[in-house]
This record gives structure tokens, sequence and C-alpha cells, in this order.
């Protein structure tokens, strides 16, 4: 089976075939072609929203995986919307992104620095939405701080440089090795069981 996965960022694509294990080959998107909005309302609308559109463009019986995912922080209120974490900002890098992130919370100090992470996916084939799951993990801390080399390790995901991890020693997420990144039960964890249970499913 295949799994074509509506991004084209490599660290995502990567992330999706350890989920699947062996279970489908995952693939990216072409490398040219229109992006699918992303103007929703809320998370799960955007990713239903992508798996829908690239599946009425991919060829004929090919099932689109798509998410989207925000950070959440309660503490910062209405100066907050999770469904705009990538482009609250604008339209910057993801250092400066991050940057501009730790700007708007200078002003939280304690469990006012809490944050968690929330991930939409959907599945879809030619053009019909098969199924959607929406999952968070394990909440942390933001950082006062950010190292550029974290940054640029990541590879697109550049929360885990600021993500603090209470349960592992106050160390970062990013610093994190693959096997203790396995073993947490994040969103990715969370939403891998429901996905390889759906994919056993079809290709049964």
């Amino acid at each position: 089976m295949r799994l074509i996965v509506a991004t084209r960022n490599p660290a995502k694509v990567e992330q999706f075939a350890r989920l699947v294990g062996d279970l489908a080959t995952v693939e990216p998107l072409p490398p040219d072609g229109d992006d699918a909005p992303e103007d929703a309302h809320t998370l799960e609308e955007n990713a239903i929203a992508k798996a829908v559109f690239w599946s009425r463009r991919i060829d004929r019986g090919e099932l689109v995986a798509a998410t989207d995912g925000g950070l959440l922080m309660p503490a910062l209120g209405n100066r907050w919307d999770p469904v705009q974490t990538r482009r609250f900002a604008g339209a910057v890098g993801d250092l400066d992104r991050a940057r501009a992130l730790l700007a708007l919370a200078h002003d939280l100090t304690g469990d006012g620095r809490r944050i968690d992470w929330q991930e939409a996916l959907a599945l879809a084939r030619d053009g019909t939405l098969l199924t959607s799951w929406v999952a968070t993990g394990v909440p942390g801390l933001l950082a006062r701080d950010v190292d550029p080399g974290a940054i640029a390790a990541g590879q697109g995901f550049w929360i885990p440089a600021l993500w603090i991890c209470p349960e592992s020693g106050g160390r970062r997420l990013a610093e994190l090795s693959a096997e203790e990144l396995a073993s947490r039960p994040d969103h990715w964890w969370r939403l891998g069981t429901v996905l390889r249970a759906s994919l056993a499913s079809v290709a049964a």
C-alpha cells in the first residue's frame, strides 16, 4: 500500500514512515503544484481540507494523509490561536518565528509557560474523507531562549527547540534521543496507534 502524505516537509514524511512501519510505503507530494488552502477555524478542519484537496489531484485510488498541528498555550488567552502557529509571525523563517513566540510570552512565568501540542490527522481517497482524528500529547514548558542550531536541526519542526520536558529532567524535546522520543505518549504516538489500525483495516 502507498500512503501519500500531503506535505513536502521531509521531517514530516520521515515521521509518517516511522508511524506506519511496514504497513505502507510513505511518499511526499509531487515537488510542484499549488498548496491546499489552510484557512479553516480548527486544526481538524484544515487537515480534512488538505487531505480531500490532494486526494482529488493524486492518481485515482491513492490514499492521502494530511495533518495540521498547533501549539496550545492557555496563558496567552486571545493573544494566541493554535491554528496560526506557523503563520502568526508572518512570512518568516523558523528562527524568527521562535523568537517572535518567546517575545510574545516574555511576561509569563511558572505554570503560565505551560504548553501542549495538538495534531489533527485526516485520511482521504478520491476526494472523499475516510476518517479524521485529533490528539494532544505530554505537556511541557516554554523555554526562555532558543539555540539557532537546534532550530536548523529540526528541519521544519521548530517547537522542539523551545519545549522543556519536566518529565525528562528539564531537557528540551530537541535534545531527546530517538528512543526517548519513541517512548513518549505524545500526539504522534497516539495518532500512530489509530492510523495503523485504520491502514490495516483498509488493507484487509
